[in-house]
């Protein structure tokens, strides 16, 4: 049964950008982990300030700005990021190496008729190729990391760095999204020559993994480049902090980090708060279900007017 979720209207997008779509077709709504999720709870349901502090910073950027989804799945973020903000101020590149997840994320741009680019490769700290290992568990725990969950499959995918592909293709980012399961310091270490350059903010998974130094050296670096760290907490702040504390807290439990090539203004947090709000409204109850064999009705994705 197809599923159809509704995005979240933000006035001031919408003054300043003008109309964007009310829905997006997530295709089938018990597929993956993730459109189960979002049948049972709508955007609200799924990584709300996550969500809020990507659109934010996608909102302050600078035009053109370019948002790169690494460890994107089926697309949810960048098809948001893509479905609201028109295609020449913001560009999209989503990265996903599981070949069923990418799969889906390109299905989900053609159906929207998005155009989100998307990579079919892992970004890590080196070039070539590697054994990404299929989670027993869910499609959402695949990782390239042996061992972090119990594997059914083993598949060789294509990794690069995202300083490599930022060299090759001339593009750099202006937001990056990081979820890895748990190699999330390999990416930001393959990327500390364009984050240096570009200046880009990044928002970060960082999972526990005892027994490592990498962590640490990776943020360390960041913060001699100026970089600042702020932890999501799920009321929507951000919690000032350092190097040393991150490392300290991701030895204990999971958490979502911003890390700012500079001090984070009382803007942005305005804006994420207004994310949030408008996040809030869109839940289970605001979800559209289609029944097998049958159309939506006409208009149900209609843009929403300023």
């Amino acid at each position: 049964m197809p599923l159809m979720i509704r995005l979240p209207r933000n006035e001031a997008v919408l003054n300043d950008t003008g109309p964007y779509r009310s829905s997006l077709n997530m295709l089938n709504r018990g597929e993956t982990a993730v459109q189960r999720k979002l049948r049972r709870g709508g955007l609200a349901g799924f990584e709300l300030t996550t969500q809020a502090t990507l659109l934010a910073l996608v909102q302050m950027s600078p035009r053109p700005a370019r948002y790169f989804d690494v460890g994107a799945h089926v697309g949810l973020f960048s098809a948001l990021i893509s479905a609201i903000f028109p295609a020449d101020a913001v560009q999209v590149t989503a990265f996903e190496p599981t070949p069923d997840t990418a799969r889906i994320c390109r299905e989900i741009a053609a159906r929207n008729r998005l155009g989100y680019r998307l990579e079919q490769t892992a970004l890590l700290d080196r070039v070539g190729t590697a054994d990404l290992y299929i989670s027993k568990k869910a499609e959402t725990s695949n990782s390239l990391a042996e061992g972090f969950r119990e594997a059914i499959d083993v598949i060789e995918v294509p990794v690069q760095t995202l300083d490599h592909y930022s060299a090759e293709t001339g593009q750099d980012p202006t937001v990056v999204k990081i979820d890895v399961e748990t190699l999330e310091p390999a990416v930001l270490r393959g990327g500390l020559a364009t984050f240096e350059r570009a200046r880009p903010w990044i928002v970060c998974e960082i999972l526990p993994k005892d027994g490592s130094n990498e962590l640490a050296n990776v943020l360390h670096r960041l913060e001699s480049m100026g970089y600042q760290m702020h932890r999501l907490n799920l009321d929507g702040s951000l919690l000032n902090s350092d190097a040393a504390s991150v490392e300290q807290q991701a030895s204990r439990k999971a958490h979502d980090w911003l890390l700012s090539p500079g001090p984070v203004e009382s803007t942005l947090r305005d804006a994420i708060q207004a994310w949030r709000d408008a996040i809030a409204s869109c839940t289970e109850e605001s979800n559209i279900l289609v029944p097998a064999g049958t159309t939506p009705d006409p208009g149900w994705d209609a843009d929403y007017q300023p």
